[in-house]
C-alpha cells in the first residue's frame, strides 16, 4: 500500500482564464508604449490614421463644436490647423462625433514643436514656451534652444503661439 503525500492544493484555472488574463496584460503593456501612428494632423483622441479614415464619417460635427476653430476639413476628413491658435484639448470633438473615429484614450494630435535657431534664448532670457508647456515636453536650457522630448510632446502647440518670434513650429 503506498501513502499519498498531502500536497497543498493549487488554485486550479481553466485555460480560457489563463489566456484571458495573458491577452489582457499583453494589450495594456501595448497601449501604454505605443503612440498613435498619424501621417496627417488629427483632432486629439483620433486612432491610428489607416483606421480613422475607415471610420470618420466626414460629418464635420467636429469641426462645428471646436472653441479654438483649428479643426478644418480637408478632403472630407477633419485635419488641425494650429497656425494661430491651439488645442486645448477640451474634448469637445470627442464627444461631438457620431462614430468612434475619435475614440483613443490618447490625446495626441500628432505634430511635434521643433525650435529653430531663430530662438531669442541663444542672445537673451526667455523661456515662454517651456512655462506654457501643459506636458513638460521643453526644457529651457540658458543660452541655447531649448530641447523638445517628443515622447511627452502632445502637439497641442500652446508653445509655437507663446513663442513671440515664431521660433517654434509644429511638424
Amino acid at each position: 500500500m503506498t501513502e499519498r503525500k498531502n500536497k497543498p492544493q493549487e488554485p486550479q484555472q481553466s485555460r480560457r482564464a489563463l489566456f484571458t488574463g495573458l491577452a489582457k496584460r499583453s494589450y495594456q503593456s501595448v497601449q501604454a508604449e505605443e503612440k498613435v501612428q498619424r501621417t496627417v494632423p488629427r483632432p486629439p483622441n483620433a486612432v491610428d490614421e489607416d483606421i480613422f479614415t475607415r471610420l470618420c464619417n466626414q460629418c464635420g460635427e467636429c469641426e462645428k463644436v471646436c472653441p479654438e476653430s483649428i479643426i478644418r476639413m480637408e478632403n472630407g476628413f477633419p485635419t488641425l490647423d494650429v497656425e494661430y491658435s491651439h488645442c486645448t484639448l477640451c474634448g469637445k470633438c470627442q464627444a461631438a462625433c457620431p462614430t468612434i473615429a475619435l475614440s483613443n484614450q490618447q490625446q495626441d494630435t500628432g505634430l511635434r514643436a521643433k525650435a529653430s535657431e531663430t530662438c531669442i534664448n541663444l542672445y537673451g532670457y526667455c523661456d515662454s514656451c517651456a512655462q506654457s508647456c501643459p506636458s513638460q515636453a521643453l526644457t529651457w536650457r540658458d543660452s541655447q534652444i531649448p530641447s523638445i522630448d517628443v515622447t511627452k510632446c502632445n502637439g497641442c502647440g500652446i508653445c509655437k503661439n507663446d513663442c513671440f518670434i515664431g521660433a517654434i513650429q509644429m511638424q
